[in-house]
Protein backbone atom coordinates (compact mmCIF):
# COMPACT_ATOMS: atom_id res chain seq x y z
CA UNK A 1 0.00 0.00 0.00
CA UNK A 2 2.75 2.46 0.95
CA UNK A 3 4.65 1.53 -2.20
CA UNK A 4 1.54 2.26 -4.29
CA UNK A 5 1.06 5.67 -2.65
CA UNK A 6 4.70 6.56 -3.15
CA UNK A 7 4.49 5.59 -6.80
CA UNK A 8 1.35 7.70 -7.28
CA UNK A 9 2.98 10.70 -5.62
CA UNK A 10 6.06 10.34 -7.79
CA UNK A 11 3.91 10.24 -10.92
CA UNK A 12 1.91 13.25 -9.72
CA UNK A 13 4.92 15.43 -8.97
CA UNK A 14 6.59 14.37 -12.21
CA UNK A 15 3.46 15.47 -14.07
CA UNK A 16 3.46 18.81 -12.22
CA UNK A 17 7.12 19.41 -13.10
CA UNK A 18 6.49 18.57 -16.76
CA UNK A 19 3.40 20.78 -16.90
CA UNK A 20 5.24 23.88 -15.69
CA UNK A 21 6.00 26.32 -18.52
CA UNK A 22 8.97 28.63 -18.33
CA UNK A 23 8.01 32.35 -18.54
CA UNK A 24 4.48 31.53 -17.35
CA UNK A 25 4.92 29.39 -14.23
CA UNK A 26 7.49 29.52 -11.40
CA UNK A 27 10.01 26.93 -12.59
CA UNK A 28 12.83 28.02 -10.26
CA UNK A 29 12.90 27.90 -6.46
CA UNK A 30 15.79 30.23 -5.59
CA UNK A 31 16.55 33.80 -6.66
CA UNK A 32 19.69 35.89 -6.26
CA UNK A 33 19.78 39.69 -6.37
CA UNK A 34 22.40 42.41 -6.65
CA UNK A 35 22.41 46.22 -6.87
CA UNK A 36 24.23 48.24 -9.55
CA UNK A 37 24.67 51.94 -10.29
CA UNK A 38 23.60 52.50 -13.88
CA UNK A 39 24.05 56.28 -14.14
CA UNK A 40 24.93 59.45 -12.24
CA UNK A 41 22.98 62.53 -13.35
CA UNK A 42 23.74 65.70 -11.45
CA UNK A 43 23.17 64.95 -7.78
CA UNK A 44 21.26 61.76 -8.51
CA UNK A 45 22.99 58.40 -8.31
CA UNK A 46 20.63 56.06 -10.09
CA UNK A 47 20.59 52.39 -9.16
CA UNK A 48 18.92 49.24 -10.33
CA UNK A 49 18.48 45.82 -8.77
CA UNK A 50 18.99 42.64 -10.78
CA UNK A 51 17.10 39.46 -9.84
CA UNK A 52 18.10 36.17 -11.44
CA UNK A 53 17.00 32.55 -11.03
CA UNK A 54 19.75 30.44 -9.52
CA UNK A 55 21.09 27.41 -11.41
CA UNK A 56 19.72 28.67 -14.72
CA UNK A 57 21.58 27.21 -17.69
CA UNK A 58 20.22 29.49 -20.43
CA UNK A 59 22.77 31.85 -21.95
CA UNK A 60 20.27 34.40 -23.33
CA UNK A 61 17.20 35.22 -21.26
CA UNK A 62 14.39 37.77 -21.63
CA UNK A 63 14.64 40.93 -19.54
CA UNK A 64 11.69 42.07 -17.41
CA UNK A 65 11.96 45.73 -16.32
CA UNK A 66 9.96 47.20 -13.41
CA UNK A 67 9.33 50.98 -13.28
CA UNK A 68 7.78 52.00 -9.96
CA UNK A 69 4.96 54.48 -9.41
CA UNK A 70 4.61 57.31 -6.91
CA UNK A 71 3.42 60.38 -8.79
CA UNK A 72 6.96 61.30 -9.87
CA UNK A 73 7.80 62.58 -6.38
CA UNK A 74 7.97 59.37 -4.35
CA UNK A 75 8.42 55.63 -4.71
CA UNK A 76 11.54 53.53 -5.07
CA UNK A 77 12.81 50.45 -6.82
CA UNK A 78 12.93 48.23 -3.71
CA UNK A 79 9.52 48.65 -2.15
CA UNK A 80 8.34 45.36 -0.65
CA UNK A 81 5.62 44.90 -3.26
CA UNK A 82 8.14 45.37 -6.07
CA UNK A 83 10.62 42.97 -4.50
CA UNK A 84 7.85 40.36 -4.35
CA UNK A 85 6.96 41.05 -7.98
CA UNK A 86 10.59 40.85 -9.09
CA UNK A 87 11.23 37.58 -7.27
CA UNK A 88 8.05 35.98 -8.59
CA UNK A 89 8.86 36.96 -12.17
CA UNK A 90 12.49 35.82 -11.85
CA UNK A 91 11.20 32.42 -10.74
CA UNK A 92 9.50 32.18 -14.13
CA UNK A 93 12.93 32.33 -15.80
CA UNK A 94 13.32 36.03 -16.57
CA UNK A 95 16.20 38.30 -15.69
CA UNK A 96 14.38 41.03 -13.74
CA UNK A 97 15.46 44.56 -12.96
CA UNK A 98 13.76 47.21 -10.84
CA UNK A 99 15.05 50.73 -11.43
CA UNK A 100 15.25 54.10 -9.74
CA UNK A 101 14.71 57.30 -11.72
CA UNK A 102 14.90 61.03 -11.02
CA UNK A 103 12.03 62.42 -8.94
CA UNK A 104 10.59 65.87 -8.36
CA UNK A 105 11.90 67.97 -5.51
CA UNK A 106 10.16 67.45 -2.17
CA UNK A 107 8.08 70.63 -2.43
CA UNK A 108 6.87 69.90 -5.94
CA UNK A 109 3.82 67.84 -6.83
CA UNK A 110 2.85 66.53 -10.26
CA UNK A 111 -0.57 68.14 -10.07
CA UNK A 112 -2.52 71.09 -11.37
CA UNK A 113 -0.14 73.70 -9.93
CA UNK A 114 2.96 72.33 -11.63
CA UNK A 115 3.42 74.04 -14.98
CA UNK A 116 3.10 72.09 -18.20
CA UNK A 117 6.73 72.87 -19.07
CA UNK A 118 7.89 71.32 -15.79
CA UNK A 119 5.67 68.29 -16.36
CA UNK A 120 7.16 67.79 -19.81
CA UNK A 121 10.64 68.09 -18.29
CA UNK A 122 9.72 65.36 -15.80
CA UNK A 123 8.53 63.13 -18.63
CA UNK A 124 11.79 63.79 -20.48
CA UNK A 125 13.97 63.07 -17.43
CA UNK A 126 12.24 59.85 -16.45
CA UNK A 127 12.17 58.58 -20.05
CA UNK A 128 15.88 59.30 -20.38
CA UNK A 129 16.55 57.49 -17.10
CA UNK A 130 14.64 54.40 -18.20
CA UNK A 131 16.49 54.34 -21.51
CA UNK A 132 19.81 54.86 -19.71
CA UNK A 133 19.05 51.85 -17.51
CA UNK A 134 18.19 49.76 -20.56
CA UNK A 135 21.33 50.97 -22.33
CA UNK A 136 23.43 49.91 -19.33
CA UNK A 137 21.83 46.46 -19.27
CA UNK A 138 22.22 45.96 -23.02
CA UNK A 139 25.86 47.06 -22.84
CA UNK A 140 26.43 44.30 -20.27
CA UNK A 141 24.06 41.80 -21.85
CA UNK A 142 26.72 39.09 -21.92
CA UNK A 143 27.40 39.47 -18.20
CA UNK A 144 23.70 39.41 -17.32
CA UNK A 145 22.89 36.82 -20.03
CA UNK A 146 20.17 38.99 -21.53
CA UNK A 147 18.44 38.62 -24.87
CA UNK A 148 18.11 42.26 -25.94
CA UNK A 149 15.41 41.36 -28.48
CA UNK A 150 13.09 40.30 -25.64
CA UNK A 151 12.77 43.28 -23.30
CA UNK A 152 9.44 43.55 -21.47
CA UNK A 153 8.70 46.68 -19.43
CA UNK A 154 6.07 46.95 -16.71
CA UNK A 155 5.18 50.36 -15.30
CA UNK A 156 2.81 51.32 -12.50
CA UNK A 157 1.07 54.73 -12.61
CA UNK A 158 3.89 57.28 -13.08
CA UNK A 159 6.12 54.38 -14.04
CA UNK A 160 3.57 53.30 -16.63
CA UNK A 161 3.52 56.82 -18.09
CA UNK A 162 7.30 56.67 -18.32
CA UNK A 163 7.28 53.25 -19.98
CA UNK A 164 4.53 54.15 -22.46
CA UNK A 165 6.23 57.39 -23.50
CA UNK A 166 9.47 55.46 -24.10
CA UNK A 167 7.76 52.73 -26.11
CA UNK A 168 5.29 54.78 -28.15
CA UNK A 169 6.13 58.51 -27.84
CA UNK A 170 9.92 58.50 -27.63
CA UNK A 171 10.30 61.31 -30.16
CA UNK A 172 8.28 63.63 -27.89
CA UNK A 173 10.36 63.10 -24.73
CA UNK A 174 13.90 62.29 -25.90
CA UNK A 175 16.23 64.68 -27.73
CA UNK A 176 19.04 62.31 -28.65
CA UNK A 177 17.05 59.60 -30.37
CA UNK A 178 20.09 58.16 -32.13
CA UNK A 179 21.76 57.27 -28.84
CA UNK A 180 18.93 54.93 -27.90
CA UNK A 181 17.93 53.74 -31.37
CA UNK A 182 19.13 50.21 -30.59
CA UNK A 183 16.88 49.97 -27.50
CA UNK A 184 13.72 48.30 -28.77
CA UNK A 185 11.35 46.90 -26.13
CA UNK A 186 9.41 43.85 -27.28
CA UNK A 187 6.33 44.47 -25.11
CA UNK A 188 4.94 46.73 -22.41
CA UNK A 189 2.63 46.13 -19.45
CA UNK A 190 0.86 49.24 -18.16
CA UNK A 191 -0.96 49.58 -14.85
CA UNK A 192 -2.97 52.83 -14.74
CA UNK A 193 -0.82 54.47 -17.40
CA UNK A 194 -1.07 57.08 -20.15
CA UNK A 195 1.10 58.82 -22.72
CA UNK A 196 1.34 62.21 -24.38
CA UNK A 197 -0.23 61.47 -27.75
CA UNK A 198 -1.62 58.17 -29.01
CA UNK A 199 -2.27 59.60 -32.48
CA UNK A 200 1.42 59.54 -33.38
CA UNK A 201 1.99 55.90 -32.38
CA UNK A 202 3.54 54.32 -35.47
CA UNK A 203 5.00 51.08 -34.15
CA UNK A 204 3.25 47.87 -33.28
CA UNK A 205 4.80 47.01 -29.92
CA UNK A 206 2.28 44.73 -28.18
CA UNK A 207 1.01 45.60 -24.73
CA UNK A 208 -1.13 44.61 -21.77
CA UNK A 209 -3.15 47.38 -20.17
CA UNK A 210 -4.92 47.49 -16.79
CA UNK A 211 -6.97 50.60 -16.00
CA UNK A 212 -9.82 51.69 -13.75
CA UNK A 213 -12.53 53.46 -15.75
CA UNK A 214 -13.13 55.89 -12.85
CA UNK A 215 -9.48 56.99 -12.65
CA UNK A 216 -9.28 60.71 -11.77
CA UNK A 217 -5.47 60.90 -11.73
CA UNK A 218 -4.39 59.28 -15.00
CA UNK A 219 -7.21 59.38 -17.57
CA UNK A 220 -8.76 56.12 -18.69
CA UNK A 221 -9.46 57.63 -22.11
CA UNK A 222 -8.43 61.12 -23.24
CA UNK A 223 -8.34 63.78 -20.56
CA UNK A 224 -6.44 66.09 -18.26
CA UNK A 225 -3.85 64.68 -15.90
CA UNK A 226 -5.25 64.88 -12.33
CA UNK A 227 -8.51 66.13 -13.93
CA UNK A 228 -7.00 69.63 -13.90
CA UNK A 229 -9.14 72.61 -14.83
CA UNK A 230 -8.53 74.24 -18.22
CA UNK A 231 -7.32 77.44 -16.49
CA UNK A 232 -4.77 75.74 -14.24
CA UNK A 233 -1.11 76.06 -15.21
CA UNK A 234 -0.76 72.30 -15.02
CA UNK A 235 -3.53 71.56 -17.53
CA UNK A 236 -2.18 68.81 -19.78
CA UNK A 237 -4.25 66.51 -21.97
CA UNK A 238 -2.91 62.96 -22.26
CA UNK A 239 -4.16 59.66 -23.63
CA UNK A 240 -4.96 56.73 -21.36
CA UNK A 241 -5.31 53.02 -21.95
CA UNK A 242 -8.58 53.20 -23.90
CA UNK A 243 -7.14 55.59 -26.48
CA UNK A 244 -3.84 53.71 -26.72
CA UNK A 245 -5.49 50.36 -27.35
CA UNK A 246 -7.80 51.89 -29.96
CA UNK A 247 -4.68 53.02 -31.81
CA UNK A 248 -3.01 49.62 -31.43
CA UNK A 249 -6.14 47.96 -32.76
CA UNK A 250 -6.04 50.24 -35.81
CA UNK A 251 -2.38 49.32 -36.32
CA UNK A 252 -3.31 45.62 -36.13
CA UNK A 253 -1.02 45.17 -33.12
CA UNK A 254 -1.52 42.58 -30.39
CA UNK A 255 -2.85 43.81 -27.06
CA UNK A 256 -4.96 42.94 -24.03
CA UNK A 257 -6.99 45.65 -22.32
CA UNK A 258 -8.51 45.06 -18.89
CA UNK A 259 -11.14 47.67 -17.98
CA UNK A 260 -12.22 47.80 -14.33
CA UNK A 261 -15.48 49.72 -14.58
CA UNK A 262 -16.01 50.40 -10.86
CA UNK A 263 -12.42 51.21 -9.95
CA UNK A 264 -10.40 54.42 -9.81
CA UNK A 265 -6.68 55.02 -9.57
CA UNK A 266 -4.80 52.50 -7.40
CA UNK A 267 -8.03 51.59 -5.65
CA UNK A 268 -7.79 47.96 -6.70
CA UNK A 269 -5.45 45.02 -6.70
CA UNK A 270 -5.21 43.29 -10.06
CA UNK A 271 -6.60 39.75 -9.72
CA UNK A 272 -3.96 37.02 -9.91
CA UNK A 273 -5.70 35.41 -12.88
CA UNK A 274 -5.48 38.70 -14.79
CA UNK A 275 -1.78 38.99 -14.01
CA UNK A 276 -1.10 35.42 -15.13
CA UNK A 277 -2.84 36.16 -18.42
CA UNK A 278 -0.25 38.87 -19.06
CA UNK A 279 2.55 36.31 -18.92
CA UNK A 280 0.64 33.93 -21.17
CA UNK A 281 0.18 36.85 -23.57
CA UNK A 282 3.89 37.73 -23.49
CA UNK A 283 4.84 34.10 -24.06
CA UNK A 284 2.48 33.76 -27.02
CA UNK A 285 3.11 37.14 -28.65
CA UNK A 286 6.79 37.85 -27.97
CA UNK A 287 8.24 34.34 -27.86
CA UNK A 288 5.86 32.39 -30.10
CA UNK A 289 5.13 35.27 -32.52
CA UNK A 290 1.36 34.81 -32.39
CA UNK A 291 -1.32 37.50 -32.81
CA UNK A 292 -3.99 38.29 -30.25
CA UNK A 293 -6.31 41.18 -29.36
CA UNK A 294 -8.71 41.22 -26.43
CA UNK A 295 -10.76 43.70 -24.42
CA UNK A 296 -11.88 42.41 -21.04
CA UNK A 297 -14.38 44.27 -18.87
CA UNK A 298 -14.48 43.56 -15.14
Amino acid sequence: MNHTIATCLLIFFSWVAISQTRYIDPVFDSISSKTYTYSIKGKDTLKLDIYEPENDSLIKRPLFVIVHGGGFNSGNRNANSLINLAENVAKKGYVVTSIDYRLLRKNDYFGCNLSVNKKLKVYSNTADDLLSALEYLVNYKTNFRIDESKIVIIGISAGAETALNVVYNRELVIRNLDRYAHIKPAAVISVSGALLNSDIINNAVPGVFYHGALDKIVPYGKGAHHTCDLKSKGFLIIDGSKRITEKLEALNSSFMFYSYLKQGHHEFDIPNDDIKEAFIFINDIVFEKKFYQAKITQ
